[in-house]
């Protein structure tokens, strides 16, 4: 059994850091980005093995330079098990 973890981040960033902010969280293993708004918004999405990671992965785009709020949206955490994820027990 593994455990599966996804997080829907909104995210704020100033005017001028938007380039700068989306080449920092784009190195952050397991966060996506989907969309980015002229205003400097983020519709950003984390996945990860366990919610520490995710809880720590959000708390960390506090951290980077630019980004003036980060508000979780949604929400999603399972065990999986092995043959769900196409492995052979």
């Amino acid at each position: 059994m593994s455990e599966m973890n996804i997080c829907g981040v909104l995210i704020h960033a100033k005017n001028n850091c938007v380039e700068q902010v989306k080449k920092s969280l784009q190195s952050m293993a397991g966060v996506e980005i989907h969309e980015v708004t002229a205003e400097g918004r983020m519709i950003v999405t984390i996945e990860g093995d366990n919610r520490g990671y995710v809880a720590d992965t959000l708390s960390g785009f506090y951290n980077v330079e630019g980004v003036l709020s980060a508000s979780m949206v949604y929400q999603f955490s399972d065990e999986i098990s092995d043959t769900e994820e196409g492995i052979p027990a």
